[in-house]
């Protein structure tokens, strides 16, 4: 990036610093048009923040709500993805792969971060990373701690509530191959109990397939075959499974034999 036109003048590098100073790195509209005060008008603020904006001083996270750079990082945010997910939408917690990267269950590279919202929100993408919100109901909004990042308090779900919102909302082949192999890996890390808890307010697919996923595992799964043993009909692993399981009364995919 050239640093022509992007030398802060004295006065713009005064209001950034009073900024983060009182406000922090994430910065609304409004407290922008707050600090430079009504000498100038709202066209003049929306002018000076896309100057800003267009020069790498501030990155736009959503609409209202920037992030300022320092000299270092400028036209990039230099901190946790995890944070930026928790500011664009704070009724949300981080799970699925990126909760199980947190949790140190997941190594591979993840150009998305994957949130469940209480919130309907768009997927946008910010300097090359996916943010993605999934809405549920209050009654699936659980299973998340708070975990300080970089100073900023961020909702991320426990391992096994992240296994069942990959069963929940991802549910193919290759997630619940996921969820099955993280299962049989990291049997000393998960905590079954919390696992079986949470599964309670699950759908009965989701208390079926994971009861089938456990005995793959050779995981007792007599706590979740309780929750659904005298529970009528039949259920899908996904929309192409035909091989069927009569303990679970589930049709799961032929990649499980």
């Amino acid at each position: 990036m050239s640093s022509k036109g992007t030398i802060l003048s004295q006065k713009e590098a005064e209001l950034l610093d009073n900024l983060i100073a009182e406000k922090g790195l994430f910065v609304s509209f409004d407290q922008i048009a707050e600090e430079v005060g009504s000498l100038e008008s709202r066209q003049e603020i929306r002018n000076l923040v896309s100057k800003l904006v267009k020069n790498g001083w501030l990155v736009r996270i959503k609409k209202g709500l920037y992030y300022i750079t320092t000299l270092e990082s400028r036209g990039f945010f230099n901190i946790s993805e995890f944070v930026v997910a928790q500011f664009i939408v704070k009724d949300s917690y981080i799970s699925f792969y990126s909760a199980l990267q947190y949790h140190g269950m997941f190594d591979q590279h993840l150009s998305a971060v994957t949130s469940v919202s209480l919130k309907k929100a768009s997927k946008r993408e910010i300097q090359g990373i996916n943010f993605e919100f999934l809405t549920t109901g209050k009654d699936n909004f659980y299973g998340w701690e708070e975990f300080n990042i970089e100073g900023f308090s961020v909702k991320i779900a426990t391992a096994e509530k992240a296994l069942l919102d990959i069963l929940n909302f991802k549910r193919t082949v290759y997630s619940a191959d996921v969820v099955l192999e993280k299962i049989k890996e990291h049997q000393g890390d998960l905590d079954l109990d919390r696992l079986n808890e949470f599964s309670r307010d699950q759908t009965v697919t989701v208390k079926r397939i994971l009861g089938l996923l456990l005995d793959l595992a050779g995981v007792d799964s007599g706590s979740l075959y309780d929750m659904v043993k005298n529970k009528s009909g039949s259920s899908y692993m996904t929309g192409d499974s035909k091989n069927f399981n009569s303990k679970w009364r589930l049709y799961y995919h032929d990649h499980f034999d």
